[in-house]
């Protein structure tokens, strides 16, 4: 009994299996960071024409991906591309129309269940096997952060607007507690640790427990608003800021460890938190690796376009500039690999030993090792 009680907690716990990408960066605690063994030159392995436009990274349960296209569709494909199902969401307007759902928020999959916030405020749960919907939550407000999910078998979201935190049972759709607002947060908790961290608007992350109970804020100060989504790491958080500059903070004390300020323009994707290195990208159009130990500046590459959340695979670093895909090593940040997909493209999933990126064209692409 014991045993079977350690073994599931490490599967809900642990960072992100082979097969799986449970959010748009890895596991719940958002490290971006898989095992998967990525070839220096990948070659495309299939393509799946969704029918609308696609700017959120496709997830994944180890079985089956899962993604939104545009015009309110939420589909399901296997790990060779072939559909598996797609559901269409609409709702009524005040004024009486039909319109098509819009989730802007990334998905996120686990306990059997795909979850997708939207614009409007509802968290919908559906059955990662055939689409059903299983429940509706309504936050009251805009959901345009990811959903994410605690090892209790329980989903948290943020609603933007007022930058409450909700916590839901996922079985049941339940709601289990709400937090008081702190500000306008556009970005993704974190879950690690027994915390869940974001960031908001009052340039300050926010520390609460599992069970929503607020631990303290860890204020960054000036121009250093929190728009995306924050990593854990055991008792440190990473966070990139509108200053440019990217944060590690301790969340049990409450402090700032380190700044890395080598960028001025905004760095609102999520870092990549390696096992000595931190990934992170910029609206300057680089990709920045710093010592985690204390932020110092390793190397830098040029994407020449708008880098999005990077990922790291072993050795190798995989991240998306408009639509280009490029590969570098970990090591240095030499270029490995670039890829033309389409005008613009997600941030890239691990999926399965695959890169998964979806785009504006329609598409979802998986790039790998040749059959």
């Amino acid at each position: 009994m014991i045993l079977s009680k350690m073994i599931t907690l490490l599967a809900c716990c642990a960072t992100v299996s082979f097969g799986g990408w449970g959010t748009y960066h890895g596991g719940a605690d958002l490290r971006g960071v898989s095992e998967i063994a990525l070839p220096e030159k990948p070659v495309l392995l299939w393509r799946y024409h969704a029918g609308g436009a696609v700017y959120n990274t496709p997830v994944s349960d180890g079985a089956r991906i899962f993604f939104s296209a545009k015009k309110g569709q939420i589909i399901s494909i296997d790990l060779k591309g072939s559909e598996v199902w797609k559901k269409n969401f609409t709702r009524t307007t005040d004024a009486g129309m039909e319109v098509p759902v819009r989730f802007e928020a990334s998905l996120a999959c686990g306990g059997g269940l795909v979850l997708a916030g939207s614009t409007h405020g509802t968290l919908y749960a559906l059955d990662a096997m055939s689409g059903a919907t299983t429940w509706k939550y309504e936050t009251g407000g805009i959901i345009i952060g990811s959903p994410n999910l605690l090892c209790k078998r329980t989903v948290v979201v943020l609603d933007q607007s007022e930058g409450a935190l909700h916590c839901v049972d996922l079985e049941s759709g339940k709601p289990l507690w709400k937090t008081e607002g702190v500000e306008r947060c556009d970005g993704s908790p974190g879950v690690g640790n027994g915390r869940i961290v974001f960031g908001s608007c009052l340039a300050a992350l926010h520390v609460y427990s599992e069970e929503g109970k607020h631990l303290k804020d860890v204020e960054i100060g000036g121009d250093a608003q929190v728009a995306g989504g924050v990593a854990i790491d055991g008792n440190l958080v990473f966070a990139g800021a509108r200053d440019g500059s990217l944060v590690c903070a301790d969340a049990e004390a409450g402090d700032i460890v380190w700044r890395s300020d080598a960028s001025e323009d905004q760095t609102f994707s999520t870092p990549a938190v390696a096992q000595d290195k931190v990934i992170y990208c910029s609206d300057d159009g680089l990709v920045y690796a710093v010592d985690r130990a204390e932020g110092n500046l390793i190397w830098k590459f040029d994407t020449d376009g708008l880098p999005t959340s990077p990922v790291v695979a072993k050795e190798k670093v995989v991240v998306a500039a408009d639509g280009v895909l490029y590969l570098l090593k970990l090591e240095d940040g030499r270029r490995l690999w670039s890829k033309e997909v389409s005008d613009e493209i997600t941030s890239p999933g691990l999926i399965g030993g695959m890169i998964v990126v979806g785009a504006d064209d329609g598409t979802v692409s998986a790039f790998g090792a040749k059959e």
